[in-house]
């Protein structure tokens, strides 16, 4: 068999495989699974649920509609618009966040921007896996 004969069959069995179940880490990457709530077309996660997987701070403002949060260095607030404070820097999100009863939703990219996190979202699960950097903080 020639090499073209054996690189189409390398590549007939690749395309076969079937896609990891699981997302890999580093050891000691801290990983957090959430389920994801749609709303209006877009995904949103718990604050509430990401800040009791940290083992985080969590402070909610209920007459101003903020929450704040404390992690190790890092300090965050976000209110009821599309802007986050993270250590005193104002970051915009691509949605704003709502609130559902007595609980905050943010959209994905507000627990990337808080906790420099890499997003796994799963869209047939509704999951989300959020990889951590090893040591939260160290690259600000």
């Amino acid at each position: 068999m020639n090499c073209l004969g054996v690189l189409l069959i390398l590549c007939g069995s690749l395309w076969n495989l079937p896609v990891m179940a699981e997302p890999t880490a580093v050891a000691s990457e801290p990983v957090i699974l959430l389920d994801v709530t749609m709303t209006d077309g877009q995904p949103y996660v718990s604050l509430m649920d990401v800040a009791n997987r940290l083992k985080a701070k969590l402070e909610v403002l209920a007459e101003e509609r903020v929450v704040r949060l404390i992690y190790g260095d890092l300090q965050a607030s976000i209110g009821e618009n599309a802007l986050l404070s993270v250590n005193q820097q104002l970051v915009l999100l691509s949605i704003p966040p709502y609130w559902s009863k007595d609980e905050m939703f943010v959209p994905l990219d507000a627990v990337q921007k808080i906790f420099y996190a890499d997003i796994r979202w799963r869209i047939q699960t509704r999951q989300v896996v959020f990889l951590l950097p090893r040591r939260l903080g160290a690259e600000r």
